[in-house]
């Protein structure tokens, strides 16, 4: 099995997808009264779930949230892992599944066997990280508790993929530790306090402060900040301060540019045009020079989805927003959003939240039920913990463990 491949389609500059957009809009009136029951369709318009891995949160280190292939009707809702509420999804690699939660890291079969569980000397805050290639798994941590020498350490720990055996621990700054990112064996980890980089050797590279996302005016606080890894790029590191998005260079850790941006509570996502950072308050669009493309009054404490001309967030609604402009393409209700990101595969983009909801991106009508292709009424997932899709499955964290949603045999 192998990784899913990176979307290219995201590099690509805008060419006719708006004008597509446009045309579409302008047909809709004559063509929706055809479309009747178009929601009803089964599996037969979509591709299986990709059958691959995902290795850490966004499905590679630039936290895009896309996938190849489709998103079919599940046909049962299962329990995998039971736990108590857990705000980060799994990792998966050659059909095992990773999922750290509570007190405790599970490394499961597909079939929900338990291969190997490890207790935890803090709590897991977010979800881990692969390096199947050094056959290694990482996971966030939070401290156990304080010391007057040491108040709450933050920190990353290593295990064995294999059989679970702790390996090292990669203390990160304060507090909790919001998210983790590997590339070519580097860790980059952002806790409430720092952005470090480590080297394959658990070398420090380097490491730079940052302020928790703890926003007071708004009862705010980062309990939930649990999927905000630093977003990694050839030559730079995008990584959400308070009230700003920070560029560093990849090789110093040294600031490149400050954007500011109303409360950002979520990774930041990048593609070939530049970056997406949603926030508390408002949506902002930047090249890679800091440059600003557009800002949008949209309210999103979770993390955009970009799928080349398309940027997908949950504000209240799903919205499909035109990357080149930022503006509303087309929007659908979901009943809850938290600090779930929407994922998008090649026709479809998935939302957890009071269940789980697939929607077309492409339509023939502007209306919601048009696009709703499916809707998981037995799930439990909740809006704070993104959906995974890996295995042939859609993986997604319920009220009371992490469930596997398995479609129906072709």
């Amino acid at each position: 099995m192998s990784p899913a491949p990176p979307p290219s389609d995201g590099d690509e500059q805008p060419q006719w997808g708006a004008v597509r957009r446009r045309v579409l809009s302008g047909i809709v009136v004559g063509a929706t009264a055809g479309l009747a029951g178009c929601g009803s369709l089964g599996n037969t318009d979509t591709a299986a779930f990709h059958d691959g891995d995902w290795h850490s949160y966004g499905n590679g280190p630039e936290n895009r949230n896309r996938v190849a292939a489709g998103a079919p009707k599940p046909a049962d809702v299962s329990r995998m892992v039971p736990t108590g509420w857990a705000y980060a999804p799994p990792a998966v690699h050659d059909d095992v599944v990773y999922f750290a939660a509570e007190k405790r890291v599970t490394a499961s079969g597909l079939d929900g066997v338990e291969i190997w569980t490890e207790r935890l000397d803090g709590e897991a805050f977010g979800i881990p990280a692969l390096d199947p290639d050094r056959g290694r798994l990482y996971v966030p941590m939070r401290g156990a508790g304080s010391t007057d020498v040491d108040p709450e350490p933050a920190s990353v720990a290593a295990f064995a993929i294999t059989d679970g055996e702790r390996l090292a621990t990669y203390r990160v700054g304060d507090e909790a530790t919001y998210g983790v990112s590997v590339v070519d064996g580097d860790v980059y980890a952002r806790s409430a306090t720092t952005c470090v980089r480590f080297g394959p050797d658990g070398t420090e590279r380097w490491r730079r402060s940052l302020d928790p996302l703890v926003y007071d005016e708004y009862n705010l606080g980062d309990s939930t900040a649990t999927q905000i890894p630093p977003t990694v790029t050839d030559d730079a590191v995008y990584v959400p301060d308070r009230d700003a998005l920070v560029k560093l260079d990849r090789e110093s850790g040294d600031d490149r540019w400050r954007v500011s941006v109303d409360t950002p509570y979520a990774a930041a996502v990048a593609d070939g045009r530049g970056v997406v950072q949603t926030a508390h308050q408002e949506v902002v669009a930047v090249d890679h020079a800091g440059e600003e493309r557009w800002r949008r009054d949209l309210h999103s404490r979770a993390a955009a989805a970009l799928a080349g001309d398309d940027i997908y967030v949950n504000a209240s609604d799903v919205h499909e927003l035109d990357a080149t402009s930022g503006e509303t393409t087309w929007q659908a209700h979901i009943p809850s959003e938290g600090t779930a990101a929407p994922v998008a595969t090649d026709d479809t983009v998935i939302v957890a939240g009071s269940g789980v909801r697939a929607f077309r991106r492409a339509a023939d009508g502007l209306f919601a039920p048009d696009r709703l292709r499916w809707e998981a009424e037995s799930s439990t997932a909740t809006p704070y913990a993104s959906p995974v899709v890996a295995a042939g499955r859609l993986f997604a964290v319920g009220t009371f463990g992490l469930e596997v949603l398995t479609p129906k045999e072709p």
